[in-house]
This record gives structure tokens, C-alpha cells and sequence, in this order.
């Protein structure tokens, strides 16, 4: 078969697999049980994503709005689709190392009479179909606002199609020519934490790119009369927004070029960087891709003297000790983790973006003395302080849920849930040693985040105090639910590591309980200052008496039902 007749069936069979399509339609459609699932997941996604999508809407008018005080308002998609580009960039990574890497289907596919190329090309577009829920939600919301405020025809559309299609192919291709390259040359024996740390390297310099030339626009000498010249409309602001990836600005003359011909330059940009990207990564992939493959499952083996493996020996005794019961769970937990980057980087990823945004992107400011004279004056007046460690409690708490590690703590067992079934422990003891990996999982999420706001908010002691304290039991009442929702409908049946987290409804909610919670505590901590007119420490004490029960309740809930839960388990 050549590349392209062969193409298509096993990017449907990869595609298949990924999603689990076969699977679901059997379960729902043939064997007709657990329909409640797809109608409760429907709603839960649809009342929770409906919200997210109207806030983004409102988002993308504003700067619809602010575009057309400059003439620009075309900025909108500029704007959507360097923040789509970055998260599809930042995200790819993972994905292109787990499902290149670590499917289940390799060794079926690299026997067949397949080029490289050919399997690469496959797998990575059905890493591209599952970047367009991303793409949808940063264009969606802003090609409508455009089309709401200043027009759309039928063309107009159609462009936004075509660049939606598009949008997530070369981002993905620089994640995937990247990871080719890495996994050829690392060796084995450091591969998992190499590409671990080359991972969070690269997407803190693309994100400090990205902050740091937002932050050095030219300022023409007199910033009055550069903003002038915005107004007046002189000055592209497309063009000085995109050019850190130009792509952006080729995709916004598609979509809402001045002039049929700056429509066409940028569509012929467009479509043939593209272009150039594929067959970039065509050509990577048959070069690199089973030479890392290959490499990944050799030994490296070298020749010890005497002396050197006497010692080795004896090291191996030395570290053979006896531990406690949940120490070595813990551990076993931890190795589990670390030995699939994907994991690391999907767990730990919201607490090493929003820390990166915050110092490239706020660092100038929160510097600024007009700027620490305000903050000292807002402190000054009313609730005002403490009102800033609540909200500071709930944005780390959200960012704490999003650490997929308690959400998908079962689920990542998949198939080999046997093995963790057939050792002599309790499961009570098993869910207490999940519990205590992802609590440790959410505190270094947390750390990050409670460092920076405290230097950058100038914290005093008593309200960092309350901020750590809402944090943490708040933090716990999050893996406990994580932990649960993962005990009760485990996802066992994936096939790479990918399905185990972004393939994992699990993983998400989590998310809007932890919100609807933080939100009714906020409701009502300002019921208790305005109305009640309670003084703050009694309404510290209030909220944190109210997160600790609920903690508690959802600790012994959890642990209780973990032996009924473990056991009905089945991979």
C-alpha cells in the first residue's frame, strides 16, 4: 500500500482507539447499560462548558469592542489564536510522547509493511482532532462576537472553518519534530525524567517569549502619541500582536483581511506553512521515529569490576529496608507517576503555567511604586485584604483541582488494576496510599502559587496565615472528591497512557464542584461581613470549621467505600 491509501485506514483504527468509539457504541447501543452516564456527562458538560463558553464570549466582545476603537477589531483573532497555538504548543508535547511512544498499538503497527512516516502522519492527526475542542473554544466565541458587532457573511465563515481546521496543525507539528528529535538521542536510562525536564524548559521559555514580547511593544518614543497613532488607526495591530508567531496574523488577513488580495497572501501563508509543516514532520518521522522507538526499549549494559559490583550489592541491601504499609504505597504511587511523562506534565501543568503568566507578565508591575501605593491603600480600606486572601485561597484551590493526579488515580492503572488487587494490603490502605500521593500532588500545585501572591501581594502574616489554612483544607476536599468520582467510574480500558487523563471525563469534574463550593463559601463569607457584620477572624474560622467537615466527611466516605469499591472493579 502506498502512504496515502494506507493513511486513512489506520488513522480511522488509531482514531478508534484513542476514543474508544467501538467500546462505547457496544455498552450503549448494543448492550443498552449505563445510559444514565452519556445523559448525565451531556448535562454536567453542557450547564458547566455553556458558563465557560459565555464568559469567553463576553471576553472576546470586549476586545471586539476595544478593536474598533482603533479600527483593528480584527485583533480578536489574533489574540484567540495565539492562545490556542501556545495551549495546543504547551499541551502537544504530552500527547505526542504518549500516544508516538507509548500506545499500546506499536507493536502490531511497526511489524506491518507501513512507512514511519505514514504511522506518524496518522497518529498525529488524531492528535490534531482532539486539540479542536481547545480551537473551538478560543475561536468559537470570538468569530461570533465579530460577526455579532461588526458583520459576517457566508465567506466569512467559511474562512473561520478553514482556519479552525488548520489552526492546531502547526503548533502540533514544532511539538511533534521536537519529540522525534529528543526521543532519538536521550538514552534510556535518563529518557522519563529528561523529557520530563526538557518538557517544562521548553514551555517556560514559549510561554516567557510569548509574555515577554507582548510586554516590549515599540513605543515610538512619546507613549501619548503611540497611542494616538493606535487610535488613529497607523499602527497594525495585528501585525505587532502576531509577530511572535506569525501564523496569527496570516490566519486573521484569512478570516477579516482588509482587501481580497491581503485575503489571499494570507491564505496562501497559511495553507502552505502548513504544508511545509506536514511534510516536515513526514520526513522527521521516517528518519527519527523508530530509531527512537527502538532505543527506547534497549539496556544500555556496561562491564562492572569486582569492587564496583561488590558495592552495588551492597547498596541494593542497604536500600532493601522495611517500611510501613502506606510509606510503600506512597512510593509504589510516586514511581507509578514519574515513569510516564505524560502524567507529570498533565498533572503539574496549570501550576507551571499560571506561576510562568504571572512573573513574565506581571513582574514590571507588581514592581511599580504607584502600583505598591495602591495595593497598600486597598489594604487600608474596609475587607479589602481579607477579601484578597479569599479570592487568592480559591484561585490556588482551582488550580489545585486541575491537577489531574486524584481524578485519575485508578483510572491509570487500566488493564494491570490486577496487580494492585492481588497485593496482600487492605484496599482501605490502597485508597489512603492514593490519597496521600495526590495530597502531595496538590501541595506542590499549591506551593508555587501561594509563594508568588504572597511576595507580589505583599501578604501580611495573619492573612497568609488564613490563605494557607483555606488552602489546604480546601486542597483536601478536592482530592477526596477527585479521588471518589475516580473509585466510582474508573476508566480501565484505555489503550495509551493519553486516554488515562485527557480522554478521562474523571479528570473534569472535579473542577465545577470544587467551583460551586468556592463560590457558595464566597456567597456567604460576604453575607456574614455585609449583613451580619462579622468580624473576620470569626468568619476565618467559619469557613475553615465548614471545609474541614465537609474534608472529614469525604475522607471516611472515601475510605469506607474502598473496599466495596476496590472490589467490584474489574479491568
Amino acid at each position: 500500500m502506498s502512504g496515502v491509501s494506507a493513511f486513512w485506514p489506520l488513522f480511522r483504527l488509531t482514531l478508534n482507539n484513542t476514543l474508544g468509539l467501538s467500546a462505547a457504541r457496544y455498552v450503549y447501543l448494543v448492550q443498552r447499560k449505563r445510559l444514565w452516564e452519556p445523559v448525565l456527562i451531556a448535562l454536567g458538560v453542557g450547564v458547566g462548558g455553556g458558563a465557560f463558553v459565555f464568559f469567553l464570549y463576553q471576553v472576546a466582545r470586549a476586545f471586539v469592542a476595544v478593536g474598533l476603537m482603533a479600527n483593528r477589531p480584527e485583533i480578536v483573532f489574533t489574540f484567540a489564536f495565539l492562545v490556542a497555538s501556545t495551549l495546543v504548543l504547551v499541551f502537544g508535547f504530552a500527547a505526542v510522547i504518549s500516544i508516538f511512544y507509548f500506545s499500546t498499538d506499536l507493536g502490531l503497527l511497526v511489524p506491518l509493511p507501513l512507512r514511519p512516516g505514514t504511522i506518524v502522519l496518522a497518529k498525529f492527526a488524531v492528535i490534531v482532532v482532539g486539540e479542536y475542542v481547545g480551537i473551538l473554544l478560543a475561536m468559537g466565541p470570538a468569530a461570533t462576537a465579530y460577526a455579532q458587532l461588526v458583520g459576517g457573511s457566508l465567506s466569512y465563515w467559511l474562512a473561520v472553518l478553514l482556519v479552525v481546521l488548520l489552526a492546531p496543525v502547526i503548533p502540533l507539528a514544532i511539538a511533534a519534530v521536537v519529540t522525534l528529535a529528543v526521543m532519538r538521542f536521550i538514552n534510556r536510562r535518563h529518557r522519563d525524567i529528561l523529557i520530563i525536564l526538557f518538557s517544562v524548559a521548553l514551555t517556560a521559555g514559549i510561554l516567557a517569549f510569548q509574555i515577554g514580547v507582548m510586554n516590549n511593544l515599540p513605543s515610538q518614543g512619546d507613549p501619548a502619541l503611540y497611542l494616538q497613532q493606535i487610535l488613529s488607526g497607523h499602527v497594525d495591530l495585528v501585525a505587532v500582536m502576531g509577530r511572535a508567531f506569525p501564523p496569527a496574523v496570516w490566519a486573521t488577513r484569512v478570516i477579516a483581511g482588509a482587501t481580497a488580495g491581503s485575503r489571499l497572501v494570507g491564505l496562501a501563508l497559511y495553507v502552505g506553512v502548513t504544508g511545509v509543516a506536514v511534510w516536515v514532520l513526514a520526513t522527521a518521522g521516517d528518519r527519527l521515529f523508530y530509531a527512537g522507538l527502538i532505543g527506547g526499549t534497549e539496556l544500555a549494559r556496561r562491564r562492572l569490576t569486582a569492587h564496583q559490583l561488590a558495592a552495588a550489592r551492597a547498596a541494593a541491601r542497604h536500600s532493601t529496608v522495611q517500611s510501613g504499609v502506606l510509606s510503600a504505597l506512597f512510593w509504589r504511587e510516586w514511581r507509578l507517576f514519574m515513569r510516564v511523562p505524560l502524567y507529570v506534565l498533565n498533572g503539574f501543568s496549570a501550576s507551571l503555567i499560571v506561576p510562568i503568566i504571572f512573573v513574565f507578565g506581571f513582574r514590571g508591575i507588581m514592581s511599580d511604586p504607584d502600583m505598591i501605593r495602591l495595593l497598600d491603600a486597598i489594604y487600608a480600606t474596609g475587607n479589602a485584604a481579607f477579601f484578597t486572601s479569599l479570592a487568592v485561597a480559591g484561585l490556588t484551590v482551582l488550580v489545585t483541582a486541575l491537577n489531574t493526579t486524584a481524578a485519575s488515580a485508578v483510572s491509570r492503572e487500566g488493564r494491570y488494576l490486577w496487580i494492585s488487587k492481588v497485593i496482600p494490603v487492605p484496599p482501605e490502605k490502597l485508597v489512603q496510599g492514593k490519597m496521600l500521593f495526590a495530597a502531595v500532588a496538590a501541595a506542590v500545585s499549591a506551593l508555587p502559587m501561594l509563594v508568588l501572591f504572597a511576595f507580589a501581594l505583599r501578604m501580611r502574616a495573619v492573612h497568609l496565615a488564613e490563605v494557607l489554612v483555606l488552602t489546604g483544607l480546601g486542597s483536601a476536599v478536592s482530592v477526596f472528591v477527585g479521588l471518589l468520582v475516580d473509585l466510582a467510574r474508573p476508566f480501565l480500558t484505555w489503550t495509551n497512557p493519553q486516554q488515562a487523563v485527557k480522554s478521562n471525563l474523571n479528570v473534569i469534574i472535579p473542577l465545577p464542584v470544587i467551583a460551586g463550593l468556592e463560590a457558595g463559601l464566597g456567597y456567604l463569607a460576604l453575607w456574614l461581613t455585609r449583613t451580619l457584620e462579622w468580624e473576620e477572624g470569626t468568619v476565618v474560622v467559619t469557613l475553615a470549621g465548614l471545609l474541614a467537615v465537609l474534608a472529614v466527611l469525604l475522607y471516611r466516605l472515601t475510605v469506607s467505600a474502598g473496599k466495596r469499591l476496590y472490589e467490584r472493579l474489574e479491568p
